[in-house]
């Protein structure tokens, strides 16, 4: 009974982030004034490119990942306006990482709890300027739920399975996005940002890395411009786009017996997606990730794998 209720649990978070999608569609009969309502989607739309989606990465992929059903992240968010025109607010996001084992029983261990809360400020709105630029600031707590021992009995290696990892961070940033509509190959957003480590279990001082810099950039190709044979000639009014991003990270400061400038130290994170009509605003995508193993406890570990899974964001307007 029980294997058969956890391998529900693929179907309804597909089901979940492929229904979120939709959850945007009864904000504008809540606003009545109408420039307000131009206002909060200008902004709701470029805030929503750097949000990290909902997503289902299936099985292993090929890599050093151990044996999984599937990876799931779900991260809706909730947007609180302070000003009409949206250029100061709040954001909330209750963030579930989950790995789904492919072993007996089909267990899910440790999930990673994630919830945050960004406040963010637009500088420059594209509506009178050339761009959008934001800045930000978010802290977020990371956590397993798990209260034995960090370590295993041995006292040397680390007890995966229901040791105790809990953290917090503090992140800033800033945001600048560029689209234009006239071009065939734009930059969509470039992301610069910087992490700190505080609060956190005293196992992990020295062995997880307190600062981190990040740097982030998405970039997109029309496809309806670029490949018109294959788009249908009813549907050359719509945007399809070949959307390609990449984060650069590089971990500073104190991390186990590593040298300042250390491979461990870097992390990757390379995505091309794509939107096909059929599934409209879930997109399709293939994800190279090399660096320290973001699911909590586990980040003892490189990763080195290619994987593919399908995404989508999702946010709600107060």
């Amino acid at each position: 009974m029980m294997n058969r209720i956890k391998i529900l649990l693929l179907p309804i978070m597909l089901f979940s982030i492929i229904c979120d999608v939709y959850s945007q569609k009864g904000v504008d009969s809540l606003v009545s004034n109408e420039q307000e309502v131009k206002g909060r989607r200008n902004a709701i739309s470029t805030f929503n490119m750097f949000r990290d989606p909902s997503y289902i990465l299936f099985g292993s992929g090929l890599g050093n990942m151990e044996p999984l059903i599937f990876e799931g992240n779900l991260a809706p968010y909730f947007m609180i306006s302070i000003s009409e025109n949206v250029r100061w607010g709040i954001e909330l996001s209750p963030r579930i990482v989950i790995r789904m084992y492919n072993e007996y029983s089909l267990p899910v261990r440790t999930p990673s709890f994630m919830p945050k809360v960004t406040f963010f400020y637009q500088f420059l709105d594209k509506e009178n300027g050339k761009r959008d630029l934001f800045t930000y600031i978010t802290t977020m707590h990371h956590s397993n739920g798990q209260e034995d021992d960090f370590f295993n009995p041995d006292s040397t290696t680390i007890n995966t399975l229901t040791g105790n990892f809990s953290t917090n961070w503090i992140e800033g940033g800033l945001f600048l996005s560029r689209p234009n509509a006239k071009l065939l190959f734009n930059t969509n957003y470039i992301k610069l940002y910087a992490t700190y480590n505080y609060m956190q279990e005293q196992k992990l001082s020295g062995t997880y890395g307190r600062l981190r810099f990040f740097v982030n950039i998405k970039s997109s190709v029309k496809l309806s411009e670029a490949f018109k044979i294959i788009v249908a000639p009813e549907d050359l009014n719509k945007k399809y786009a070949f959307n390609q991003s990449i984060k650069v990270g590089w971990i500073a400061g104190k991390l186990n017996d590593e040298q300042n400038f250390s491979i461990k130290r870097f992390t990757v994170n390379y995505t091309v997606s794509f939107t096909p009509t059929f599934l409209k605003d879930v997109n399709i995508f293939f994800q190279y990730y090399y660096g320290q193993d973001y699911y909590n406890i586990h980040f003892n570990r490189q990763l080195n794998v290619i994987r593919i899974g399908i995404s989508s964001k999702s946010s709600i307007l107060f």
